[in-house]
């Protein structure tokens, strides 16, 4: 193992600070949006009154789609994350100086890997996306990939299209004739959407080959490896199977004096039911990669492979940022409030730092937050069901939680957090999950006490607020 990779791995050994979350898009980012919006809906020149008002209202809302992303926190800002992004981004342009620099990009909070250009020049690149990322080339030509839809115009063409099939006649009837239907009239109506591909963020096969294409060429301006072009689109095209392999030992996590273990708690069967919506591929718009490598594999046969130099990995940076993204995406979920999902990743990272406080704490909030939920009966809420379509480590997983009684899971999150108070009470998070499990009258810890050692060690604490409602 690299010096390097130890290094980044060190960095996480001990805590975790969470890249900060503003709430409302900051008003500079707002302020550019709207005059990029205005000077866009300026330059729309269709055939007619009716359908350039059709353009540029779906310009407003593509506009409007971005910044409700941002307000409801999907957009990291301020981070290491981001920036790093931005700064590859400024050399593709500094690679290519006849774009014109248009576009910001920033890493965002989704576990699906992907990155998006929402077309009025907003890159979002996931953390599922950075997590897998070997090389900063294998983002360049992500990024690449995502400036080529945008100064190609993708979007904007999408939106004439939009505007000419949503103004056809014979859609329209067919839309009428499907309402005059009392019966299966949102799924009919659903599938009429999707045989149109009617959404701003999808492209068509051939755009995503163009973008391919157009992307290369972009790359090739700059420095980065020639291998990466195809292993990122390799990368892509397993990107459907977890990286998260392993299975957990509950055992090892949950078994305490004053609370035994239940073997039967991990008595497990896989279900032959399908039980769940969890899987969301909202973000998954970019079609099977195998054709785009042998298209790709064919623009770059014959280019010369002279003063290039892989930037990969190894670098002590980029592997800290892959790392780092792995506990956003556990944070960013359990601030989406979909804690079971939450709790399954920060188990999974308590087996590679053991001794990190800020895993025991969210581990310990994460239980708690199921009891509670459990405890008002809207436990689906934010746990899935066992499902035989995932995969089997996030299956037994969720067989365990739901073996578990109401008691159960108040005593798991209570002995889980008092056990390691002594090693993790200087941790903020960490102590204020040793106030929530205290809450639930299992063991004698006093939350009152808790409490006023919080705001002693915290007296401008983030938790301060939570702690006075509940």
């Amino acid at each position: 193992m690299s010096l390097a990779w130890n290094t980044a791995i060190s960095q996480f050994d001990k805590t975790f600070i969470p890249a900060p979350v503003l709430d409302t898009i900051p008003a500079h980012t707002l302020a550019a949006i709207k005059s990029k919006l205005s000077v866009d809906k300026s330059r729309v020149t269709g055939p007619s009154k009716t359908i350039n008002n059709y353009i540029k209202e779906v310009y407003d809302n593509r506009a409007g789609l971005v910044i409700d992303q941002f307000n409801d926190d999907y957009f990291i800002i301020d981070d290491e994350l981001t920036p790093y992004l931005q700064a590859v981004l400024d050399k593709i342009y500094s690679a290519n100086p006849s774009l014109p620099r248009e576009t910001n990009v920033y890493a965002y909070r989704s576990e699906v890997p992907n990155a998006m250009s929402y077309g009025e020049g907003t890159i979002a690149f996931t953390l599922g996306l950075l997590t897998r990322m070997e090389t900063e080339a294998q983002i360049a030509f992500v990024l690449c990939h995502e400036l080529a839809h945008y100064h190609a115009g993708h979007s904007d063409s999408k939106a004439a299209e939009l505007a000419r099939i949503n103004l056809d006649p014979k859609l329209k009837k067919r839309v009428r004739k499907i309402k005059r239907n009392a019966y299966g009239q949102y799924t009919k109506l659903s599938e009429l959407v999707g045989s149109l591909g009617l959404s701003i963020t999808r492209h068509s096969r051939d755009k995503e080959f163009e973008a391919d294409s157009i992307a290369l060429r972009m790359y090739l301006n700059t420095s980065y490896s020639l291998e990466a072009p195809v292993r990122t689109l390799e990368i892509l095209d397993s990107a459907d199977m977890s990286p998260y392999r392993h299975n957990i030992d509950f055992k090892k996590h949950f078994a305490f004096k004053a609370h035994p273990f239940r073997d039967s708690w991990i008595d497990y069967t896989r279900s032959d039911r399908w039980y769940s919506s969890e899987t969301n591929d909202s973000l998954q718009t970019h079609p099977s990669c195998t054709k785009r490598i042998t298209a790709i594999r064919r623009q770059m046969a014959g280019v010369p492979s002279a003063n290039r130099k892989p930037v990969n990995l190894g670098s002590e940076q980029c592997s800290k940022l892959r790392h780092r993204s792995e506990f956003e995406i556990a944070t960013s979920l359990f601030q989406f409030k979909a804690y079971g999902r939450s709790l399954f990743l920060f188990l999974m990272l308590a087996d590679r730092y053991p001794q990190n406080s800020y895993i025991h704490a969210m581990i310990g909030q994460g239980l708690y937050q199921l009891y509670r939920y459990q405890k008002n009966h809207e436990l689906g809420k934010v746990l899935a069901l066992p499902d035989p379509r995932f995969e089997e480590n996030y299956d037994r997983y969720l067989s365990f939680i739901h073996s578990l009684r109401l008691t159960e899971l108040a005593s798991l999150s209570y002995y889980y957090v008092s056990t390691k108070k002594e090693f993790h009470k200087e941790q903020e998070d960490f102590l204020y999950a040793c106030w929530l499990t205290s809450t639930t009258a299992i063991g004698n810890e006093d939350p009152a006490k808790i409490k006023a050692e919080y705001a002693m060690r915290f007296p401008s604490g983030k938790y301060l607020t939570k702690m006075k409602v509940q």
